[in-house]
């Protein structure tokens, strides 16, 4: 008979008052799983702390004042990258611009409810950003205690459904993000340089289990992954080419935000936008077509996505098609039993923090994509061919836009006593 085991995993990096951030010049928090006849439930692990807040480098706690931080992500905002990798070095799975992911993953997967309810306590989410201001960011006990949680770490290898095998053990990489992009000003005007964010008693929480029979000294194992793409693209013709180097890909989702709200304390720089102009106003520049390619041909749609601002300017509703491709692309539109995704939340804005940051029933989750494969789940291959994604958009100023990309491909682990091979 298996048995199982609960693990609670203090970071080998831990500092003598188990405090650690970015700006005091500790942003990887490590976890070892060492090697042993086990398997680990993916899905099990967590990563678990108190999120500390302050506005500046007194630590001031925040109190009515304008710091904030994105009410949709949560603890997941603090997470700049993961890495997962055996004991050997070989790297498994990385996810970079973690919370960029996130903030398509989360509010594509988990309902209203689910954000007022058990997201609320354990992620530090909440819809509403009013009440994220008052019941997260402006505790009186943040100083001391800090706000706890305890976040499942979302990624292709821990969401799968077969245990992962720990033989050659793994290294659990958590990087954090910098500072200036998870806190940041409500009215964009008001400076908060200094203000800051430190993990407490961080700790990685898993399961493993003991089977019945030996784990063989040779074998395979066949996961999904996340891989991560980054351009910009400054025109009204946005073209973006990438060599994704994968062979079975199952769909590409992404979100944009303009580039200089990055790292910048008087902007949300997590904040999933369509594109803006950098006018006065920064006025919405709609997405008027969109199409995907495959070593330049369409692919997987054969035909362009003509958006209902080709025909209307003015219609500020997100166009339906894109919107289903995109919750398509992060998980199978049929299989998808909960969502906030609406229209409130994905509807075309200026930029302007008073429109971007107060945006209801969980923020602002715009976002592009396709599924290439819901039905086999063997993947389409783009190891010799470019994936390609044109858009025609009304960015008629010099106004950047960074557009994130996240590839959900499936990959073998092989592992051949003290090797370990990935196949992609």
């Amino acid at each position: 008979m298996s048995s199982r085991q609960n693990l609670n995993i203090s970071p080998i990096n831990q500092t003598a008052d188990r405090l650690q951030s970015h700006k005091s010049g500790n942003p990887v928090i490590q976890f070892i799983v060492g090697s042993q006849d086990r398997v680990l439930l993916g899905n099990s692990v967590r990563f678990a702390g108190q999120l500390q807040l302050f506005t500046d480098a007194s630590e001031t706690v925040p109190a009515g004042g304008t710091l904030r931080m994105d009410e949709a992500l949560g603890a997941y905002s603090i997470i700049d990258q993961i890495v997962i990798k055996s004991q050997s070095g070989q790297i498994i799975e990385q996810i970079r611009h973690y919370g960029r992911m996130m903030a398509s993953y989360l509010p594509v997967t988990s309902s209203l409810n689910d954000g007022l309810g058990h997201l609320n306590e354990t992620t530090l989410t909440t819809p509403a950003y009013q009440a994220h201001k008052e019941g997260v960011v402006d505790l009186p006990s943040m100083r001391n205690t800090g706000n706890a949680f305890c976040i499942p770490l979302v990624s292709g290898l821990f969401n799968g459904q077969n245990p992962i095998p720990l033989q050659q053990g793994i290294i659990v990489e958590i990087h954090l993000a910098p500072d200036s992009n998870v806190l940041f000003s409500s009215d964009g005007s008001t400076s908060i340089s200094e203000a800051r964010y430190r993990v407490k008693n961080a700790e990685l929480i898993a399961e493993v289990v003991t089977p019945e029979q030996p784990i063989p000294p040779t074998s395979t194992f066949e996961y999904n992954s996340i891989s991560t793409f980054f351009t910009t693209f400054n025109s009204a013709n946005a073209i973006v080419n990438f060599n994704l180097g994968l062979s079975r890909v199952l769909g590409v989702f992404g979100n944009i935000v303009t580039a200089s709200k990055i790292n910048n304390t008087l902007q949300n720089g997590l904040t999933c936008n369509f594109p803006v102009n950098s006018d006065a106003g920064e006025t919405k520049a709609n997405i008027n077509q969109l199409f995907f390619t495959r070593g330049g041909e369409r692919f997987p749609l054969e035909y362009n996505i003509d958006t209902l601002q080709r025909d209307n300017a003015d219609d500020v509703n997100a166009d339906p098609q894109i919107i289903r491709n995109y919750l398509n692309a992060v998980k199978q539109f049929a299989k998808l039993e909960r969502t906030s995704i609406n229209p409130l939340n994905t509807r075309y804005t200026s930029g302007l923090p008073a429109d971007v940051n107060v945006k209801v029933d969980g923020g602002s989750v715009a976002g592009v994509g396709v599924a290439y494969d819901v039905i086999s789940g063997q993947g389409v291959n783009f190891s010799g061919v470019n994936f390609g994604l044109n858009m025609e958009t009304g960015l008629v100023t010099d106004n950047p836009q960074a557009l994130y990309l996240f590839v959900h491909s499936k990959q073998t682990l092989v592992i051949d006593g003290m090797n370990v091979q990935v196949l992609k």
